[in-house]
């Protein structure tokens, strides 16, 4: 089997409970290997029982076919509560909708598009703060 490097570009950083990620296709399966190793490291920086994530493609956001599944299988077995997508860097929003709703309708995670950062944080900290009062 032939390895190949890692598409595209990744930046996640920690705001309080919330994962941003900054990521740039296109993506392929060792990129989406990397994200996951970067996530799983994420998770341990904020509350497991309380978190969303806010992600930002930039440029194409498409991914090999097999990523799809294989990284709806990944977000299957974490506690996400929420995620936001901001869709305003992405030059392929409508092909970022589909392909993101998909991944994320078949691992049951709340999720919603923004065409601004602002927007899509403002509606996760509401998702958030709502998963709290639930939960306590």
């Amino acid at each position: 089997m032939t390895l190949f490097a890692p598409h595209g570009t990744l930046a996640i950083t920690i705001e309080d409970n919330i994962i941003l990620i900054d990521a740039q296709g296109p993506w392929n399966i060792n990129y989406i290997d990397n994200l996951h190793q970067q996530l799983l490291l994420a998770v341990t920086q904020v509350d497991y029982n309380n978190f969303g994530a806010l992600f930002t493609p930039k440029g194409e956001a498409i991914s090999v076919e097999a990523g799809v599944e294989y990284h709806a299988d990944f977000i299957r077995q974490g506690n996400t509560k929420a995620i936001a997508l901001n869709l305003a860097h992405c030059t392929t929003p409508l092909l970022a909708e589909s392909l993101f709703s998909k991944i994320y309708r078949s691992a049951g995670v709340k999720h919603a598009f923004f065409d601004n950062a602002f927007d899509a944080r403002h509606w996760l900290e509401k998702e958030l703060a709502a998963s709290a009062i639930v939960a306590s």
